[in-house]
């Protein structure tokens, strides 16, 4: 608990300036959307203001709404706006599933007959049938803006507090695309650039900022606890026999060697006493055990505890040496006492062994003895059969066996399926008893408890044994779940797995720690939670009623839940709304704290505990051997101890070998070396003779194969396929489903294809007659990106065979190879160097990303499995208009009701993984827990909240695979990308060390040199120093301060006295930075003042202050007609002026410095992106290009904004898909089941194929870009943050140094006599008569000021040992009263 909160309290420094880094961008973004989209979110399509009801009629609502309650409000487009929407856009009313087809004229006439206007509203079947009712819809044609914002009013930019508001919204990623299509819908389409821009800056860099800010800080924190903790415990050092300077074992190996210490006592202090009691002195060596002589004390090395296959040889009874000499050893006091001893500690002395001689003589001619021996002898035979690979190897099979046979149940199975599974269960319950008694058998009770392995397995034999008793009695069906815990059992037959398992148990300490940390967060905030929103969270049903909303804070228990719900991210905004429209605005402080909290210091703690575990295993992929070498417990002091440690190892080393090492793999390498020896006999003359020719035909001299390489070789050859790439990409984009046959731009795309095929083609053909196909080192196929090349153009070729041979016949081919065609734009990476670089570390990841991969399939079995048991055929619901009384599904379709299920459901195990991987992946989880919180049973309608205690099965799962498993892609992904590095390393220390004693000269010669001002006259002197003058920046950041208030306090609707302020105060803030440029413009010169960056941001900032006020009085006075828009981005540039806050702020600078660097990584890393984004949105074109949504198919994720029509539309969805907000309501309406009538000619609402292939689209797409792509992003931040560390670090020590030779006089000043100088003219250095000192020490003291401007704050927190060279200024001994230059 210390360490983290230590660690807390470290990273405040940091964690502050990247606070003040998200209030720089909220300020920018927060102004921006103000300036551009005040009011625009309270427009409405309103009847013309001359429309006039008749009598006896009213409009449904004063504008139009798609639903009652104005959740999700129709926002249009004002005429001066360009949004998407308008009121011509308004769709028809409809009745009863009819559209609406009277107008008010209709209903005049029909008043007139005496006939009801609308007979629909009274019910009448005719009028249901014919759509008699009045579209009042299309007389809201007029856009005016309204008085409400949508969702309760909380979302809007009519002041900065709401903008505020929106902007965390959107850096939280949920519910930012309903957001970002209503600023559409009002203003421009392009308006998505604003949010995009958002999301990478604030979302997939600030956030991750503060996890790599936590998690570098968390391993210098642990390292220096860790020594402060060993420190103490030398100082508390006792004689106990259980205190050691040793390091301690992981928890359960001081507690088993505890148990052993506490038992060893008790055995000898017992028979002590029954000596005593029988009066007889107690021999030498009462109670203790003999130990085997063949090695010395255990090494207690947790490493070794994790392997399964342990191989400790301890006692004579298990020793393979001792167990031969058994039958001559010398007998021991007790056997049964001796194999149940924990720690055998001594050898019994000789004395002792000669003076029992002759008893033990006689007990060996017992019966007994000869018992003994036949024990022994089994005993060794059950250790080899036990440790044998045949029987590890039985087991694992086993195991698969019982998990596929767990995993094959289902709803509506047969009743004959269910025998055969029960018969099963018993089976291997009955296998995996055996193991445990053969393994206690061979081992002894103790050291079969030694290994937490087998402790694990026990358990789960003891509680499958209960289980099937427990059944015959009709009970205990809830140890039914205990079964599925035998999944983890494989994980001991994984050595890779079991090294990633070995991390995750290595940091349980400081997650225990964190679970109690986020438990006391959760349980503060949950009370807080009640107090202000107990009982105010209502809902009105369709039937009028009132209930409580279900995320609400009325109980402890739905507290938790609810604060648990937004820690998680999922429907927090819903949460928010609730909360801001039920006690005030206000609120929204409450749940911005509570994401800031838990979910970006807390949960990134998580992710740092499980990034330094992974990094301080970073040896984990040493060899076997030296884990083996670390695990046999020998003493090396020991005599016998390498012969036998040797026989040990080669025992271990055969076991691991033949059980781990993939010997299908040898077998495979084998079988094709043999049959190609085989094939050589036949090989025929010429093959040989010809091998360094291509393909058999050209030859080395062969003019047209030389001029293929001359060609190959030329620099622009490979521009050129680039450029041929780029241009296929375009036409790629350009396809989609709905293009009509023989129309020009099918014809078009059809003829661009052909013609990028064959020269793809030729290419292809270049590049195997110049380098050869197979045979030769430097063979086309030698390369995996030229078979992939190849594989690409062959798909191609089998296209236009399949088109031109009818492809109409074989549509399905067709579809398969178009789809396949959307690969190509992959054949850019073998074509961009830095590309290359990612996609091949990307590539060398895979190995440890897949053993995690294999840790959550795990899980995610074992917590599927589960969820079927808990909830198949659980998941199906009623689907009518009013099913308040209906119980079951008889009673549902007795109405002529439907009896559907839920998407996610978890009737059988795949549909309970696909449900788990939604869980996991935190978007629409609540859903699916409140519909598990639902169940009744099967064929049971679901009861509001019938089972609460379901709430433990979904938030351990979220707490275990969401938050931890899942977190360890970021510790993989971060130590796979510093392992890739580690070669490059010597090179960047080099180049490094160079930069190093370069800037180093630069500083000494900066020091020797003659100040620039020594010219200048009073006045200009004067100037300067009121330009370098620390006071002058921080006068200007306050004034920048003071303006980026007045610029915030514009708000909607505003006064226009606040006009007229704000307008004086814009000219008073404008003319101050004009004084400031034309000043520093005076004092450094023209050549002076462009060098330096913040100089020419100044000067921009000036020039577009003074054009923008110059445009507004040109518009007031009317001089030149000027358009509006150009006024407002003038108004919006000014926000530029905030930019100068960072010349202060250096801790943030610092940060910006570290993003900056990681930039062209980055980039590659976008690169990257914009081509997995491509091919995906390519593919999703031409799988669900033709899914529609309307009323006859509502949607619940595609809407007329988020759709795969066309390829720009695909793209924003899949940016959609990537930040995870709502993409599981895009898979649900992907996977829209046909109905039985369907018929595909009629409208194409769905496509059967899609149930197998959208799911595979979505998970993969998911996976790679939220859990792969994006922790790439924060490998690449945490290497440049330390880099750029290092180097301030190495700044201030250079500062340091010189700072020291100007104090000892090394290094003297240009101009001091006794340095061979040329003197300076003391008339320089006075400017006026009292002014001699006063300006020596201004200068002094701006020389102070200014070298340490840039790195004071950073310096301060990673360097304090130089902080003394900084507080005295320094003195050159000859160089008295010499003003020294001020670098700039």
């Amino acid at each position: 608990m210390r360490i983290l909160v230590n660690l807390l309290l470290d990273t405040l420094p940091m964690l502050g300036n990247v606070l003040l880094l998200c209030f720089f961008v909220f300020f920018i973004f927060g102004i921006i959307g103000v300036q551009l989209w005040a009011g625009l979110l309270r427009n409405r399509c309103y009847p013309e203001e001359n429309f006039t009801i008749p009598s006896g009629m009213t409009l449904p609502a004063p504008y139009y709404r798609p639903e009652e309650d104005d959740e999700r409000p129709f926002i249009c487009s004002l005429a001066s706006d360009n949004g998407i929407m308008s009121c011509s856009d308004v769709p028809a009313r409809r009745e009863g599933g009819r559209i609406c087809c009277l107008d008010k004229e209709d209903a005049l006439h029909r008043q007139s007959l005496g006939l009801s206007p609308e007979p629909l509203s009274n019910g009448s079947g005719a009028g249901e049938a014919l759509g008699l009712c009045i579209n009042w819809n299309q007389y809201y044609t007029r856009c005016h803006t309204g008085s409400t914002n949508p969702h309760k009013g909380a979302i809007n930019f009519d002041n900065i507090v709401y903008a505020w508001i929106v902007i965390f919204q959107v850096i939280t990623l949920e519910g930012w695309v309903e957001i970002m299509y209503y600023v559409m819908d009002a203003h421009s389409f392009y308006n998505f650039i604003y949010f995009i821009l958002l999301i990478i800056i604030g979302s997939f860099f600030m956030i991750n900022l503060c996890l790599v800010v936590i998690a570098t800080q968390f391993s210098e924190t642990k390292q220096r606890e860790h020594q402060l903790m060993q420190e103490q415990r030398a100082q508390c050092l006792s004689s106990s026999t259980l205190a050691s300077m040793a390091e301690p074992g992981d928890c359960y190996e001081e507690l088993f060697q505890l148990v052993c210490h506490v038992l060893r006592k008790a055995k000898r202090r017992s028979a002590a006493l029954y000596y005593t009691l029988r009066g007889k002195p107690a021999p030498a060596s009462v109670g203790r055990a003999p130990k085997c002589p063949h090695h010395g004390k255990q090494n207690h090395d947790s490493q070794a505890q994790a392997n399964s296959i342990s191989l400790t040889v301890q006692s004579p009874e298990e020793c393979p040496i001792c167990l031969k000499e058994g039958s001559r050893s010398a007998g021991q006091e007790n056997g049964e006492e001796n194999e149940e001893d924990a720690v055998k500690e001594t050898d019994k002395e000789e004395n002792h062994l000669e003076g029992k001689k002759n008893e033990e003589r006689r007990r060996r001619r017992t019966c007994f003895g000869r018992c003994r021996d036949l024990w022994k002898d089994m005993r060794r035979k059950l250790w080899g059969i036990v440790e044998s690979k045949y029987f590890s190897r039985g087991i694992m099979i086993a195991i698969l066996i019982n998990t596929i046979s767990m995993g094959i149940e289902h709803h509506n199975q047969p009743e004959e399926l269910t025998n055969v599974l029960e018969i099963c269960n018993i089976v291997f319950t009955s296998m995996f008893t055996l193991e445990m008694i053969l393994k206690l058998t061979a081992f002894g009770f103790f050291e079969y408890l030694r290994n937490p392995y087998n402790i694990f397995d026990g358990i789960i034999v003891i509680i499958s044994v209960c289980e099937i008793i427990g059944q015959a009695d009709g009970g205990l069906s809830v140890l039914r779940t205990f079964r599925l815990l035998r999944v983890i059992k494989l994980v001991r037959f994984m050595p890779a797995l079991r090294r990633q398992l070995v991390v995750l148990m290595k940091t349980m300490d400081n997650v225990a720690t964190f679970c109690m940390l986020l438990m006391l967060f959760i349980f503060i905030f949950s009370i807080l939670g009640m107090h202000i929103f107990g009982c105010k969270f209502s809902l009105k049903t369709e039937a009028g009623d009132t209930v409580p909303d279900r995320k609400n804070f009325d109980s402890l228990l739905w507290a938790i839940v609810t604060v648990f719900q937004i820690l998680t991210q999922e429907d927090w905004n819903m949460v928010l709304y609730n909360g801001m429209a039920s006690t005030s605005p206000c609120a929204a402080l409450y749940f911005v704290a509570l994401m800031t909290f838990g979910n970006y210091v807390l949960f990134n703690l998580l992710v740092a505990i499980l990034v330094e575990g992974f990094q301080a295993e970073g040896d984990a992929n040493r060899s076997y051997s030296d884990d083996d070498r670390s695990s046999c417990n020998f003493d090396e002091s020991d005599k016998q101890k390498d012969s036998l440690h040797l026989s040990a190892l080669r025992f271990r080393s055969r076991v691991f070998v033949c059980t781990f090492v993939s010997s299908d793999l040898c077998l495979l390498q084998s079988l094709c070396f043999r049959i190609q020896k085989m094939l050589e006999a036949y090989r025929p003359d010429w093959c040989e003779t010809r091998e360094d020719w291509s393909i058999f035909l050209f030859s080395p001299q062969n003019k047209f194969r030389q001029m293929c390489q001359s060609i190959i070789a030329h620099k622009l050859f490979d521009y050129v396929v680039l450029a041929f790439i780029f241009s296929n990409c375009i036409t790629v984009a350009l396809e989609r489903p709905k293009i009509l046959q023989g129309s020009l731009e099918r014809v078009f795309l059809t003829i661009s294809n052909y013609i990028f095929t064959a020269i793809f083609v030729g290419e292809m053909t270049l590049k195997v007659v110049s380098m050869g196909l197979y045979m030769g080192e430097q063979a086309y196929l030698r390369s995996s990106w030229n078979v992939l090349d190849g594989f690409l153009v062959f798909v191609s070729l089998i296209d236009i065979v399949v088109s031109m041979a009818g492809g109409a016949k074989i549509l399905g081919v067709l579809r398969v190879l178009r789809l396949l065609r959307t690969l190509r734009p992959l054949r850019v990476i073998s074509r961009a160097p830095g590309l290359k670089l990612v996609v091949e570390t990307l590539i060398t990841s895979l190995k440890p990303i897949g053993n995690i991969v294999l840790i959550c399939c795990a899980f995610f079995i074992i917590f599927g499995i589960l969820g079927v048991q808990l909830f198949k055929g659980k998941f199906f619901y009623c689907l009518g208009p009013d099913v308040k009384n209906i119980t079951n599904k008889s009673d549902c379709l007795d109405k002529k009701y439907k009896w559907v299920h839920h998407k996610y459901n978890f009737d059988n195990l795949g549909q309970a993984l696909m449900s788990l991987f939604v869980l996991a992946s935190k978007d629409g989880w609540v859903n699916i827990m409140y519909h598990g919180l639902d169940a009744v049973g099967v064929d049971q309608q679901p009861i509001t909240n019938n089972n609460p205690w379901m709430l433990l099965y979904f938030i351990s799962f979220l707490l275990i695979v969401s938050f931890f498993v899942l977190n360890m892609f970021v510790g993989v992904v971060v130590e796979n990308f510093h392992k890739c590095r580690q070669h490059q390393e010597v090179e960047e220390a080099k180049r490094r060390e160079e930069k190093r004693q370069r800037r180093m000269e630069k500083k000494r010669r900066k020091a020797q040199k003659l100040p620039y001002y020594a010219s200048y006259g009073n006045m200009r002197l004067m100037i300067h120093t009121l330009c370098t003058n620390h006071y002058l920046d921080l006068i200007i950041t306050f004034i920048i301060c003071i303006n980026v208030i007045t610029m915030s306090l514009e708000h909607y609707n505003q006064p226009h006295s606040l006009d007229l302020a704000l307008k004086y105060c814009n000219y008073f803030f404008t003319s101050t930075f004009v004084l400031e440029s034309i000043l520093k413009l005076i004092a450094f010169g023209f050549r002076r003042f462009f060098k330096d960056r913040w100089n020419q941001l100044d000067l921009a900032i000036v020039l577009l202050s003074v054009m923008g006020i110059t445009l507004e009085e040109i518009e007031i006075s009317a001089a030149l007609p000027i358009n509006p828009t150009i006024i407002r981005i003038m108004r919006v540039l000014r926000i530029a002026r905030v930019l100068k806050l960072l010349k202060m702020a250096t801790g943030m600078r610092a940060l910006l410095d570290t993003v900056v660097q990681a930039l062209p990584q980055v980039g590659n890393l976008g690169l990257l992106f914009m081509l997995l984004f491509f091919i995906y949105a390519a593919l999703g074109v031409e799988l669900f290009g033709e899914l529609v949504c309307n009323e006859d198919y509502p949607c619940e994720g595609m809407s007329r904004h988020a759709t795969f029509e066309n390829f720009g539309m695909a793209f924003l969805t899949l940016f959609q898909v990537s930040t995870g907000d709502n993409w599981n309501g895009i898979m649900k309406d992907t996977l829209r089941e046909c109905p039985p009538s369907h018929d595909s000619g009629v409208d194409y609402g769905c496509n059967p194929s899609l149930q197998f292939i959208s799911p595979m689209y979505f998970v993969s797409f998911v996976l790679t870009a939220q859990f792969v792509l994006i922790n790439v992003v924060v490998a690449v931040l945490m290497k440049h943050l330390d880099d750029s560390n290092k180097e301030a670090q190495e700044e201030a020590e250079m500062d340091a140094e010189i700072e020291l030779e100007l104090a000892q006089g090394t290094l003297c000043c240009m101009g001091a006599p006794s340095c061979g100088g040329l003197g300076v003219d003391k008339g320089l250095l006075t400017v006026g008569s009292g002014l001699g000192a006063a300006q020596w020490l201004d200068s002094v003291s701006l020389l102070i000021k200014d070298t340490i401007d840039g790195e004071m704050l950073m310096i301060d927190n990673l360097s304090g040992s130089v902080f003394h060279h900084y507080s005295s200024p320094p003195v050159c001994k000859d160089c008295k009263g010499h003003p020294q230059e001020v670098p700039r």
